[in-house]
């Protein structure tokens, strides 16, 4: 329906006044060999030519991302309404403490959930752009992310989408039991002969 398309807003330093559009992403090199593309937006000032959202959670998601990277950007509808926007006076509603984590599945692999606020509550995402199956290729950026209630529900549902070849070892993983064997290792009494009468160090 017409009256659910949602559209990212951004006002730009160098076009005050004017509003322009979120119409797709690019990945942008500055050409150093061996470095990681950087995701930018790119922008049309022709609502028509916009990137249309339909689902309000994944728009405050997109538009929160974008907030955190330095960008001045909205969510409106098509009668230009500012929606989704929290007042100052609101009590939180949600935990900020979270954390992106790995959930894995039975075979060992799994994905990484990272937490998100939506204008109903907190949830958890699993993002494409977290996924090396769909970066390879840069396929992520066509894609939109996997929201659910729980990490756990969130994975799921993105294998359902997605299928299982999507899942990955945990990157961390290699730290995690380096830790982990140091601080056995810190646990242990250290073994220390027993002296006898007349024995010398």
């Amino acid at each position: 329906m017409a009256s659910d398309r949602l559209y990212l807003v951004f006002s730009l330093p160098n076009h005050p006044g004017v509003a322009v559009y979120l119409h797709r992403t690019a990945e942008l090199s500055d050409g150093t060999r061996g470095t990681t593309p950087v995701v930018q937006p790119v922008f049309d000032d022709d609502v028509e030519r916009s990137q249309v959202w339909t689902n309000p959670e994944f728009a405050v998601h997109a538009r929160d991302y974008w907030r955190k990277r330095g960008f001045c950007v909205v969510i409106k509808d098509r009668h230009g309404q500012v929606l989704f926007e929290r007042e100052n006076t609101e009590e939180p509603r949600f935990d900020d403490s979270r954390v992106p984590r790995f959930v894995p599945f039975t075979n060992g692999l799994g994905l990484i959930v990272t937490p998100g606020n939506t204008p109903s509550g907190p949830t958890w995402f699993v993002r494409a752009s977290d996924i090396p199956f769909f970066t390879a290729d840069a396929r992520h950026t066509a894609i939109e992310s996997v929201s659910g209630d729980t990490p756990e529900s969130a994975a799921q549902r993105a294998v359902d989408s997605w299928g299982p070849q999507i899942l990955f070892a945990d990157p961390d993983a290699a730290d995690k039991q380096k830790a982990e064997r140091q601080q056995q290792a810190s646990q242990q009494t250290p073994f220390m002969p027993r002296l006898r009468p007349g024995d010398c160090r």
